[in-house]
């Protein structure tokens, strides 16, 4: 091998390591946020006093949603930003793998909710449809969060896009981040552990006579043929035992059943019916 090509192999053989950890920098996340994001969002994810005055909407608070919103949503919001808003895309500036280690970084941030502000938004946003307990008992057909499946993640999903085709529509821009995440945690506390013992009790008391283990339950109507009593979901059961003909049958005694009691019950069902 020539000279040159000596000097050239170790030219590179010296190059490669500083090119490696200029590559390794690029990618120190909160360096990258400092840098892009902290100027609207603050560097611990607060707002800071410039992101309070950008219209039409202020930045956003990552601190209190950095453990609540999915990683699929950071990424696409930051990739390419938020149309309407001062949130610009920023796949021009940086690419994939920083865009992955500044998610990586605003999921460090931790946050303490506060349940007082939390009740307090829900009773001024939430309550004309779930009603002041949660419970849904308004006659507008929204969710019983007292008994919702959905995570807290989802809680905020919904909260800031609504639900396509319902009453529930987008809140994004009506409660401030940390208005979302205090509501989120709060709706969380309402739920209700329900107790299959106790609804075992219940059942022998309130339904055995008729129907000796919720195994031997027959469905009539439109679900008869497709569906057991594990396909379906607490709100269907509930109106089946409460409403329709069962009601003829069971009268004041069904009417009498408390929410939490019937959640007992259904619980009791479920496991039985498996």
């Amino acid at each position: 091998m020539g000279i040159k090509k000596w000097i050239g192999v170790l030219a590179a053989l010296t190059i490669m390591p500083a090119a490696a950890s200029a590559a390794s920098d690029t990618l120190d996340g909160k360096a990258l946020y400092e840098a892009n994001c902290a100027l609207c969002h603050g560097k611990t994810g607060e707002v800071s006093d410039y992101g309070k005055t950008l219209k039409p909407f202020p930045a956003r608070n990552h601190r209190a949603i950095a453990k609540l919103v999915s990683r699929d949503e950071l990424r696409r919001i930051i990739t390419y930003g938020v149309e309407g808003t001062a949130m610009n895309p920023k796949k021009y500036t940086l690419d994939a793998l920083q865009i992955e280690a500044v998610i990586d970084y605003i999921q460090t941030f931790d946050y303490t909710p506060n349940l007082a502000n939390g009740k307090a938004r829900f009773e001024a946003v939430c309550s004309t449809c779930h009603g002041m307990d949660g419970r849904a008992v308004t006659g507008i057909g929204a969710k019983n969060l007292v008994y919702t499946n959905l995570n807290l993640t989802e809680i905020v999903h919904t909260m800031r896009y609504g639900r396509p085709g319902t009453l529930m529509t987008s809140k994004r821009h009506q409660l401030n981040n940390t208005d979302i995440a205090d509501i989120a945690y709060y709706v969380n506390s309402l739920r209700y552990m329900s107790n299959p013992a106790n609804g075992k009790a219940l059942y022998a008391s309130n339904c055995a006579s008729c129907h000796s283990s919720p195994r031997s339950i027959k469905l009539i109507g439109n679900a008869a043929e497709t569906r057991s009593i594990s396909d379906l979901s607490d709100r269907l059961l509930d109106l089946r035992i409460r409403h329709g003909r069962h009601i003829d049958r069971a009268g004041k005694k069904v009417e009498a059943i408390s929410s939490d009691d019937m959640q007992d019950i259904i619980a009791y069902m479920r496991k039985e019916a498996q």
